[in-house]
């Protein structure tokens, strides 16, 4: 990967996508490569925050493949940036996104449905 010294954020990010396409994922180590600093993800205008099922980040963050049903999801952690590629892009595709990428988001939010649902049948039950 190149040195985020010789490229704008734009570039360094857009290039970061492209190994995560090819590889399936990337880590990148915020201290960088003999000291270079990676830029922020959201000076790139390829990321916007977004959120994912937690697993110790700071920040979530997801850009959209053109033409593509795929989607990136990069998440910040103090040390380092893991970014993966979904199968469907949440924005494109939210339901697809859930049950082939956040399955436990999709039977945690089933779940909250199903217990909201009987809490309400018993208070209805009681008056």
């Amino acid at each position: 990967m190149a040195s985020s010294q010789k490229n704008s954020p734009y570039d360094f990010w857009n290039e970061a996508l492209s190994e995560a396409v090819i590889y399936g994922h990337l880590t990148l180590f915020k201290d960088g490569v003999d000291g270079a600093v990676i830029p922020d993800p959201e000076e790139s205008g390829l990321f916007r925050r977004s959120v994912g099922e937690y697993h110790g980040q700071l920040r979530d963050w997801r850009a959209t493949i053109p033409g593509s049903e795929k989607g990136v999801h990069l998440r910040e952690y103090s040390d380092r940036y893991e970014l993966h590629i979904d199968r469907f892009d949440p924005y494109k595709h939210p339901l697809k996104h859930l049950v082939f990428d956040s399955p436990g988001t999709l039977f945690g939010l089933i779940g909250a449905f199903f217990m909201s649902a009987m809490f309400l049948g018993i208070i209805r039950r009681k008056r």
